[in-house]
């Protein structure tokens, strides 16, 4: 007959809580609840915000997105964006002179709080430039869609930067078809 482990009876005699499966057994449905908390805490912190509210009234009105679209490409307007050291720089060239002041609207890809609008102003015919924030500058690293018109929206160039990028921007007849 076998002699009983001294050890092992060492190991029956510890209480409960000093004993390895207990713990292992518990730690399972504990590791569920953490894991169910958290995925509570993402999915409330994290709203979705790519959808917008009113998303049927914009699919009725891209066709005047098109039209605008359309209209900068009768015009032969192109631009020419660049961004350096905090200073946009824009220079316009059209079949007719525009005299209007001009917005260029950042929207973010992902992140609907990061979107702005940027007023230019005008230096000389064609040209135009904007002064940018620290704050802007700060959150302007990725991909944008960029929208430039005029303050009557009379039409509009579209196209998207990913930023930061030391090239320039060109919008323009070609882009313009692409809303």
């Amino acid at each position: 007959m076998s002699q009983p482990n001294s050890n092992s009876k060492a190991v029956d005699n510890l209480p409960w809580y000093k004993q390895f499966w207990p713990w292992f057994i518990i730690a399972i449905p504990l590791s569920a609840v953490i894991a169910g908390i958290a995925m509570i805490i993402i999915s409330v912190d994290g709203a979705d915000t790519l959808v917008k509210e009113d998303y049927y009234k914009e699919g009725l009105a891209i066709n005047k997105q098109f039209e605008k679209s359309r209209k900068a490409s009768e015009l032969e307007i192109t631009a020419e964006i660049v961004l350096v050291e905090g200073k946009l720089s824009l220079s316009i060239t059209s079949a007719k002179p525009i005299v209007e002041n001009l917005s260029l609207d950042f929207r973010h890809a992902t992140i609907d709080s990061k979107d702005f609008s940027v007023k230019l102003q005008q230096t000389s015919n064609g040209k135009y430039f904007a002064l940018l924030s620290q704050q802007q500058l700060d959150q302007i690293m990725g991909k944008w869609y960029l929208t430039l018109s005029p303050f009557s929206s009379s039409w509009h160039l579209k196209s998207q930067w990913t930023l930061p990028n030391k090239s320039p921007l060109m919008l323009g007849v070609s882009r313009a078809i692409d809303g």
